[in-house]
């Protein structure tokens, strides 16, 4: 059970990695080292984090920080934006000079020039969302999951409540409601479908294949009964002017590269990755495709 438990909370991630990567306090015998005044400041998106503790997330990011600095030479500083809009604003006024994006954030906000993808991440598995329900369940399409049956737990993927949204808002009023649950974690959500305690459960595809290799017996007693497109992977994204020249290249290489060394194993592991890649052509595409399919919310 621990075994799946772990491998289930990539969604919640700087948990694990907090535990990794856990150092004693400094004493305060010990001397204080003073910050460099030429800093890359790297945003990250709330959500990323799960509303864990600023102290949690410094720890959390660091694999990624420590290999951003050692590829720019410069001292590396992270801070956690609200969301998607937070962090472009920081980054088009210079608050920021590096920044993580879900793809389909990205695509959102590209239309600005000084906006541009350093890197891309591939993942292990497609970014898809599923809508799963037991295999023994007659219901042959969402809009037959009426009142509060569909289970949404805690750190459930932002592409799967974006699709979600989309879903919902195509069905019949008092269809898809939120299920309540004993468990909190994504685990005891498919247990309980699995266990036909709840109709259904939002789950990413890549959670859905952990779970059924790590408990085939619980996972061949779930179906997919709806799943979206496939989005396109999160993007490391930075501002035009905000390194010197061949700064930039050295920081894309040293990404793409890093699957090549001890501290870019960590990170993609730790980050379930396979590696980085440059953003090509297909990527703009599938950005494109994902803007269409799911326009950017409306300022308020």
């Amino acid at each position: 059970m621990g075994r799946v438990y772990g491998l289930l909370l990539w969604s919640i991630l700087p948990v694990a990695v907090a535990a990794v990567l856990a150092t004693p306090r400094a004493t305060a015998a010990e001397p204080v080292v003073p910050v460099s005044p030429v800093t890359m400041r790297i945003g990250l998106p709330e959500s990323m984090f799960s509303g864990l503790p600023q102290a949690v997330v410094q720890r959390a990011s660091k694999p990624f920080q420590t290999m951003l600095e050692k590829q720019s030479g410069l001292k590396g500083e992270v801070v956690v934006g609200r969301d998607y809009a937070d962090l472009t604003d920081q980054l088009r006024t210079g608050k920021l000079e590096v920044a993580v994006f879900h793809g389909f954030e990205y695509a959102w906000v590209k239309q600005h020039p000084e906006l541009l993808p350093l890197v891309i991440a591939a993942p292990n598995n497609q970014i898809q969302a599923c809508l799963v329900v037991n295999v023994n369940s007659k219901i042959k399409g969402a809009h037959e999951l009426k009142g509060d049956c569909v289970a949404i737990p805690g750190g459930t993927k932002a592409h799967c409540q974006l699709y979600f949204d989309r879903l919902k808002a195509s069905l019949p009023v008092g269809t898809c409601g939120l299920a309540k649950l004993k468990g909190k974690s994504i685990e005891d959500a498919l247990d309980a479908v699995s266990d036909e305690a709840c109709p259904a459960v939002l789950v990413d595809a890549g959670t859905l294949v952990a779970y059924q290799k790590l408990k085939p017996g619980a996972g061949e007693q779930l179906k997919i009964l709806a799943q979206s497109e496939t989005f396109p992977p999160a993007v490391i994204v930075y501002r035009k002017d905000a390194f010197k020249a061949g700064t930039t290249k050295n920081v894309r290489d040293g990404l793409v590269k890093c699957v090549d060394t001890v501290e870019g194993q960590l990170l993609t592991s730790l980050w379930r990755l396979k590696g980085f890649e440059d953003a090509t052509s297909q990527y703009q595409t599938e950005l494109d495709k994902c803007l269409k399919a799911y326009p950017a919310p409306t300022k308020k």
